[in-house]
């Protein structure tokens, strides 16, 4: 298994070298507002259960900031559709218990808010 994976290696760093460029499967990058498709005025609200995950963009194949817990605030911007099944967009408004900075933006499923 070690062969392989050096013979791997080298391969890789060979194309690299020589100019090549490899095709890497595609990661799911930070999405801000452009993925809202409802507006609101902003609206504050607190997380309503414990282990929530704070998220790069609307989904689970988003990264994790970090995890939200109950009484965390969280500023609403806007949401991907109706709040059944959405997820929302917005800003930690003051540090979290888990220790995610104020200011910081990015999506909650909408459902873990009150």
């Amino acid at each position: 298994m070690k062969i392989k994976r050096k013979a791997s290696m080298v391969v890789l760093s060979a194309a690299l070298m020589l100019g090549g460029s490899i095709a890497l499967a595609p990661t799911a990058s930070a999405v801000g507002s452009s993925a809202c498709q409802f507006n609101s005025p902003d609206v504050n609200f607190k997380v309503s259960t414990s282990g929530a995950r704070f998220r790069t963009g609307p989904g689970k194949r988003y990264r994790a900031i970090g995890t939200l817990y109950r009484g965390d605030s969280f500023r609403y911007f806007c949401r991907t559709r109706g709040f059944e099944n959405s997820w929302s967009y917005g800003k930690i408004l003051k540090r979290t218990t888990t220790g995610i900075h104020a200011g910081t933006r990015g999506w909650v499923y909408s459902k873990y808010l009150d």
